[in-house]
């Protein structure tokens, strides 16, 4: 006969709070986006492009979600399209420019990969190209003046830098921009504006701004990956490499991903509701790290008028050794940028384009809040912080 075993064994369970700090690089999707997704893919499963009953249902469907996001984002129906993400977004409008006659680019030093890498590909077509610097984390208007030419036909300044949460001065550079054009270049120059990080995050609209492009992202509002959307004021002013199926109006080839867009939709409206109260709750956090980073001795990098949702500081040690530090912890955040972890030295290239010293971007650490960041999980953060 086996013994029945009688010692009971006790089991101490140590419960760590996991203190998800790298919304800047992706945000976790939120329920209410994925129900909207769930229930899109089971009733509207047709393609949009097919003319029978259910791809009719789902292409009504399609145009009812882009009605609700443009009318979040204050825009018309007609300017939105949807992409893949703000990546693709940004390198149709820049690739376009291959089609056309070589001339002149203009950019910052701290914009994001996905603008900053199309300068080498546009030099080897004979594009003449411009960066202007950033001195504490902004665009001089007057910069972009003085790089003005007769030739120019492009310009791209980010709406809201992902590394350090500086807000540009979006309106003054456009203003610069379409003075130019009555005395100059006599024609339209476009200005585009990376403005993933701007969406629902700052008041702002491209459209009142007089902005001819601009890109946005889902998952960087608790929406789902995979999908993103491309402002464009003048839609005829913009013509693809390729059209493919000629799916958004010949703007962006491919059969629409109908439960991702629903899915945005969803978490956009989740996100604007009540939308100053949450900015406002999230920049008294963000005041309070800053606040214990700078008795601890931290060096702030982020510039006083910043995005509420990003702080950045330079760490006593490298970025990357703190980093791993925190999140041995449970507290994650991110040395520089995500992409910028895949390219090593890009997030310390952005920090150097706007002045910062060698030394304090090698130890650059990104700590990028939520809307659903509470006061606790600061507070832990801040705790683990002292600690490392």
């Amino acid at each position: 006969m086996i013994p029945t075993l009688q010692n009971k064994v006790n089991i101490c369970v140590i419960i760590i709070m996991d203190l998800y700090f790298d919304n800047a690089a992706t945000t976790k999707i939120s329920k209410r986006a994925l129900e909207a997704y769930n229930e899109t893919a089971m009733e509207f499963w047709a393609n949009p492009s097919s003319v029978h009953t259910p791809g009719l249902n789902a292409k009504k469907k399609l145009e009812e979600e882009r009605s609700r996001i443009a009318s979040l984002m204050g825009i018309t129906p007609t300017s939105l399209f949807f992409t893949s993400g703000a990546t693709e977004s940004i390198g149709s409008v820049i690739s376009s420019l291959l089609f056309t006659t070589p001339g002149k680019i203009i950019i910052s030093k701290i914009e994001h990969e996905a603008v900053a890498s199309w300068l080498s590909i546009l030099k080897q077509y004979g594009w003449k190209t411009a960066e202007l610097k950033a001195k504490g984390g902004f665009v001089d208007p007057e910069s972009l003046k003085a790089e003005l030419t007769p030739d120019t036909k492009f310009v791209a300044i980010m709406a809201v830098n992902n590394v350090t949460g500086a807000i540009e001065p979006i309106k003054e550079l456009v203003s610069v921009v379409r003075e130019y054009e009555k005395t100059s270049s006599k024609r339209r120059i476009f200005f585009f504006s990376d403005s993933v990080q701007a969406l629902g995050k700052i008041d702002y609209n491209p459209a009142a701004l007089d902005i001819d492009g601009a890109s946005f992202s889902g998952h960087k509002i608790n929406g789902p990956r995979g999908i993103g959307m491309l402002y464009l004021k003048n839609p005829s002013a913009f013509r693809p490499l390729s059209a493919a199926g000629g799916q958004e109006k010949g703007k962006r080839g491919g059969t629409e991903n109908l439960p991702a867009i629903a899915s945005l939709r969803a978490a956009l409206e989740e996100w604007m509701d009540g939308r100053e109260e949450k900015n406002a709750a999230v920049s008294e956090m963000k005041k309070i790290i800053v606040s214990e980073l700078k008795e601890l001795g931290y060096d702030i990098l982020s510039p006083e008028k910043s995005s509420p949702y990003i702080i950045s500081f330079a760490s006593k040690l490298p970025s990357e050794v703190f980093t791993r530090m925190l999140s041995d912890k449970g507290a994650y955040v991110s040395s520089g940028s995500a992409c910028s972890n895949n390219a090593k030295g890009e997030g310390e290239k952005i920090l150097l384009g706007m002045g910062v010293k060698p030394e304090r971007a090698r130890n650059a650490v990104r700590v990028s809040l939520s809307n659903s960041t509470t006061q606790e999980e600061c507070e832990e953060l801040i705790r683990i912080i002292k600690e490392c």
